[in-house]
């Protein structure tokens, strides 16, 4: 992530990194796509990720299974998307963490 909170993404598997391909790459994500809010924060986890702009406002992508992107689905988002707020009772997000689910059964 840059001062101007531009995210700065590397390597790639199953789409971590945003950019809706699959290839592996180096590419700065600017913060058009994210409604021109800077990002002041970033999670990742193996295979999702979820940043926090600046207005507290949370976007997620990648992997979508058991519901980590918390979309409400398992879809599987291959560009940032942004999370309602009214999810989170309309607060605006402050800290975010992502943390890989292993199925018990």
């Amino acid at each position: 992530m840059t001062e101007a909170g531009d995210v700065l993404t590397f390597g790639n598997h199953s789409g971590q990194l945003g950019l809706g391909t699959q290839a592996h790459q180096l590419l700065a994500c600017g913060r058009e796509v994210f409604d021109d809010e800077a990002v002041v924060l970033i999670a990742a986890g193996v295979q999702h990720s979820v940043c926090v702009t600046a207005k507290g406002t949370l976007w997620s992508w990648c992997c979508g299974k058991y519901g980590k992107l918390g979309h409400g689905d398992v879809e599987a988002r291959h560009w940032p998307t942004r999370l309602v707020r009214e999810s989170f009772g309309g607060s605006p997000a402050i800290m975010v963490a992502c943390v890989e689910i292993t199925p018990c059964c």
